[in-house]
């Protein structure tokens, strides 16, 4: 079996085969795993995903606030269960979208949104 080479930009939004994990979903698991050995990064807790929406800037203070961030992953998540999938992810950040972006259509504002979150990682704020 040939060796499958990384290609070193894979972070554009097409071509994510399977295997090759898109940016999103890099930042997803960066922030699903942090603070906790155990984590899998397949599943994320209400306190990192807070974590995720601050050090991303979804929360801006006036169309997002810590309760809207709170409220979305209580809505998103199972009743019995405490973390989101990444599938549940990406529909609380479809949620969260249509307020941070307002007056942008629900796809726009979903692209925005993955603009902020795309190749960042906890403690990786405000560098660029």
């Amino acid at each position: 079996k040939p060796a499958k080479r990384l290609s070193s930009e894979s972070n554009s939004h097409e071509g994510a085969t399977a295997g090759e994990i898109s940016a999103l979903e890099e930042a997803f698991r960066k922030f699903a795993i942090h603070g906790d050995t155990r984590a899998t990064g397949k599943e994320m807790h209400g306190k990192n995903w807070s974590k995720l929406c601050k050090d991303c800037h979804i929360i801006d203070g006036k169309n997002v606030t810590t309760t809207d961030v709170d409220i979305v992953f209580s809505k998103i998540k199972g009743k019995s269960v405490r973390t989101i999938t990444f599938e549940q992810f990406k529909e609380a950040l479809q949620e969260l979208s249509k307020k941070r972006f307002k007056g942008k259509s629900d796809e726009e504002a979903l692209q925005e949104m993955y603009k902020l979150i795309e190749g960042k990682g906890p403690g990786l704020t405000g560098v660029t």
